[in-house]
């Protein structure tokens, strides 16, 4: 115990840069533990991205890291809530319920930050499923209507009933937390449930919920969708004076927040992670991390896929360092040095396009082969038929399955895209070929 005091007294006197670039080559649950030992963890949680929260809170499940859940800032607790609240743009009452009975676990100053940054719609939405508010008749003296009122109440004047018993202890916390933090939120609260919540403050509280997080990434549908436009191969700039600068500014004695996810689950070996293992600048290194994150999170938009599952967040960061790949390979082959060249001097979302785009060729050629030829592409014999069918998906994929017991995924590499393009090579020289 001894040496472990000693160990994060240490780590407690570095500079807060090192204690950062520490916390980022942690594991999830080292950074758990890490954040139950400090006397700050503050400090350290203000050093690291909302989203860089959320994906160590996703590793490790909610209820083994309530040390960084009950460190979060307000910032990261509202965009952890954003994305665990709400599924296909509706609000789910059973993570509502959970998470209020972690907030109200972890303690009283974490249901106060909780309803200081909480948007009032959303907190109105959330107590709404949970209780149905009885005013008292102030004609009447009191206690001739106490049988019938329900017994909970904290002011005589409003009467709680609560719709799930299992949540009633959770909730009370909630409600009482607010009654002596400010009790005209309270009594506002309380006079708007009494006279029934109408649809329209879910909808405020989506529509707040979609601002933010439009700011980190998270666009509308027809925006995301941008990222599958065509792009052509001359778009991309080859030359360093382009190479972004943003992030090249000098150094200062601001630690800004640490988003490192993005390049740890990008771990194919291929030519992109080759080039981002290359990256010693911090100032690239976040720039890129950031763009990725960003990426990633309008293919989930646009893929409709949920941004609250850990799975669906690696599967499309993976999706994305894949298409980026193509787009190095097809344009670079294996010249390393232009293809870091090339990655610093283009945004993330060009390089996607691209990599995309090369998919789209490959798949102007399969019709092109079946304008040719009779009969559909079921046609076109095994495995070409399997491997033509994903590729002409609306999101094209990689029929890896096609050859027995491999799973079809996503296109990774510029030979995904070649050994397609020799079959139907191979397929059209046949004079002979006729529909099986």
């Amino acid at each position: 115990m001894e040496e472990a005091a000693r160990i994060i007294e240490a780590f407690e006197a570095l500079p807060a840069r090192r204690r950062k670039d520490i916390f980022r080559n942690l594991s999830a649950a080292a950074r758990e533990q890490l954040i139950g030992a400090v006397a700050r963890p503050g400090e350290i949680m203000r050093m690291i991205s909302p989203e860089e929260v959320f994906y160590t809170i996703r590793q490790l499940g909610e209820g083994d890291a309530l040390n960084l859940i009950a460190a979060t800032t307000a910032q990261q607790l509202t965009f952890l809530l954003d994305l665990e609240l709400w599924k296909n743009e509706m609000f789910e009452t059973s993570a509502a319920a959970r998470w209020l009975h972690i907030i109200a676990s972890i303690g009283e100053d974490k249901i106060l930050q909780f309803l200081q940054t909480a948007d009032p719609d959303l907190i109105a939405t959330a107590m709404n499923r949970f209780v149905k508010v009885h005013t008292r008749l102030p004609e009447i003296d009191l206690t001739e209507q106490l049988d019938f009122l329900p017994p909970y109440t904290l002011d005589d004047i409003f009467f709680i009933e609560f719709r799930a018993p299992n949540h009633e202890e959770t909730i009370k916390r909630v409600l009482e937390t607010l009654f002596h933090w400010n009790v005209d939120y309270y009594f506002g609260l309380m006079e708007e449930l009494s006279t029934g919540i109408s649809t329209e403050n879910e909808e405020a509280a989506g529509k707040h919920r979609r601002s933010r997080l439009a700011d980190r990434g998270f666009p509308e549908f027809d925006e995301a969708l941008e990222i599958y436009r065509y792009l052509r191969r001359e778009a991309v700039s080859d030359d360093e004076r382009d190479a972004f600068d943003d992030f090249s500014q000098q150094e200062t004695e601001e630690v800004k927040p640490g988003l490192w996810y993005p390049l740890k689950v990008l771990d194919q070996e291929n030519l992109f992670r080759r080039c981002l293992n290359e990256i010693s600048e911090e100032s690239e290194s976040d720039r890129l991390s950031t763009e990725l994150a960003h990426l990633a999170n309008k293919v989930i938009v646009a893929d409709g896929r949920d941004p609250g599952l850990r799975e669906e967040l690696e599967g499309s960061l993976k999706k994305v360092g894949g298409y980026i790949n193509i787009a190095l390979e097809d344009l670079c082959e294996d010249d390393f040095r232009r293809a870091a060249r090339v990655l610093k001097s283009n945004h993330m979302e060009i390089l996607f396009r691209r990599g995309f785009s090369v998919i789209m060729d490959l798949r102007k050629e399969i019709h092109q082969l079946l304008r040719n030829y009779e009969g559909g592409v079921e046609n076109l014999g095994h495995p070409l038929a399997g491997l033509a069918q994903g590729v002409l998906q609306k999101r094209p994929y990689y029929a890896e399955h096609v050859y027995g017991e491999k799973k079809a995924r996503e296109f990774e590499t510029i030979d995904d895209i070649r050994r397609i393009r020799s079959m139907i090579d191979q397929l059209a020289e046949e004079e002979t070929w006729e529909p099986i």
